[in-house]
């Protein structure tokens, strides 16, 4: 076991964590974008491991989980408490073919089935017959996290008054604290500043690339494993804080740290995001809903004319324009390609999380867990943000943006499900969605005046 830099920052979140339940809203919602770290190293199945600060938490949230629980309320109360919302029982079944899976396909389809690897390069291009691995249990292993973060979140939104303010206060801080990190990074490298790797990229067990560039231009990570996963998490964040009018000023800043980090993924997200936003969005005025667009357009716009004017359009050319010809993008597409070969010998049953991989979260899904596992996402996913759209509130909304930024991007190209930015928010999410409205303080004065206690 090794102990790492970060240990002192983690003892922090801790005991803001142990506070209150509101305290482990925020100070989880701040730690699920510290991807990069953990306070603790150890050996793991032939490997070294670390799990994120985000997940780390959950341990907290399962003690305020049972103290809550153990505390009275009333019979009716209580079972509403415990009942389980759609989006909670699809859920369940997707975890519960996810974790079988990974202990039953691996070795049901050993040597008979091909898929990619889980290590190495997405660009190998190269698919080896299944064979059972530790690999598979640490995945689901993360399901099962995944599912716990998800639980305790909802629950604590759901019967804790002003949950989902603290929650998102918590996700806000965290967004800030990566947005100035990101501007350090970028400009520390051309000034020669230190980048303390030691501690933002501690979990060691990953693979992480701080040090990537475009060309001439320092990408940015932030907190994140790598500039994609950073375009991941932004544009989720961006249906929040930006399209969601949460916090305009918030939403500009990460918007421009999204453009400076020449995340292509997180760009083709983002355009997705403002299409379904102007489609769907009925709150906002149309001419409000351009304007939005324009400014967000001119933004774009004054980046691209940067690009050509300082870096002869490198950018646009090699992470926009030239994506899907690149090395990267061929070896994605063989990746998802492979992936449906992968269902195909799997007879649509996948064969495993952790037993292979592809490019798209989609295409991953196919091939690990096959068409229950998919249609039990799909149907998680949509009754999710169908329920924080029927609720119609300004912070349900939100939430209903940011959740459809994260979903789209990962749709495009990210594969894993170990994302705890995702699982809380969706957890606060269906938390929020099915929390009962508060009765008006004047309607219960009203009942109480009208029924007097004989």
């Amino acid at each position: 076991m090794e102990i790492t830099a970060f240990l002192p920052f983690f003892v922090v979140l801790v005991i803001w964590a142990l506070r209150s339940p509101k305290g482990w809203l925020a100070a989880t919602g701040f730690a699920c974008f510290l991807q990069g770290a953990s306070p603790i190293i150890v050996t793991a199945g032939g490997r070294l491991a670390g799990l994120a600060p985000g997940y780390l938490l959950v341990g907290i949230g399962v003690l305020h989980y049972m103290r809550h629980s153990f505390q009275y309320s009333p019979q009716k109360t209580r079972a509403a408490e415990h009942g389980l919302s759609t989006p909670h029982i699809w859920l369940w079944m997707f975890t519960f073919i996810g974790v079988a899976g990974a202990l039953l396909l691996p070795r049901v389809f050993n040597g008979i089935a091909h898929a990619m690897e889980t290590r190495g390069s997405i660009n190998a291009g190269v698919a080896k017959l299944v064979h059972p691995s530790g690999t598979n249990a640490i995945q689901g292993f993360y399901l099962i996290l995944n599912l716990m973060l998800f639980s305790i979140a909802a629950r604590m939104v759901r019967t804790i008054e002003g949950g989902i303010e603290s929650a998102l206060k918590g996700v806000a801080a965290g967004l800030l604290f990566t947005c100035l990190l990101g501007l350090y990074q970028l400009f520390g490298y051309y000034l020669g500043l230190p980048w303390p790797a030691e501690i933002i990229n501690s979990n060691t067990g990953v693979g992480q690339f701080p040090g990537q560039m475009a060309g001439g231009l320092k990408r940015i990570t932030a907190t994140f494993w790598e500039p994609s996963l950073l375009g991941y998490n932004f544009v989720g964040c961006l249906g929040i804080f930006l399209l969601g009018a949460r916090r305009l000023s918030l939403g500009i800043l990460a918007l421009c740290v999204l453009l400076l980090s020449t995340s292509s993924l997180g760009y083709f997200g983002l355009i997705a995001l403002m299409g379904v936003w102007i489609a769907v969005d009925r709150r906002t005025a149309m001419n409000i809903k351009w304007r939005a667009a324009a400014a967000v357009m001119g933004t774009c716009v004054a980046f691209i004319v940067v690009d050509q004017i300082a870096l002869d359009g490198e950018v646009l050319t090699n992470m926009v324009l030239n994506k899907a010809e690149s090395s990267s993008g061929v070896g994605r597409g063989l990746a998802n390609q492979l992936a449906m070969q992968t269902l195909v010998e799997s007879i649509g049953l996948g064969v495993g999380v952790g037993a292979a991989r592809a490019s798209s979260f989609i295409a991953t899904l196919l091939a690990t867990t096959g068409i229950p596992g998919t249609v039990a996402f799909i149907g998680f996913a949509i009754s999710l943000v169908m329920a924080c759209m029927r609720r119609g509130d300004a912070v349900a909304m939100q939430l209903a943006y940011g959740l459809i930024g994260f979903l789209l991007v990962w749709a495009i190209a990210i594969p894993d499900t170990i994302q705890a930015l995702f699982w809380f928010i969706a957890g606060i999410a269906g938390g929020y969605a099915y929390k009962p409205a508060a009765t008006p303080r004047a309607a219960v004065v009203g009942v109480a005046v009208a029924c007097p206690v004989k």
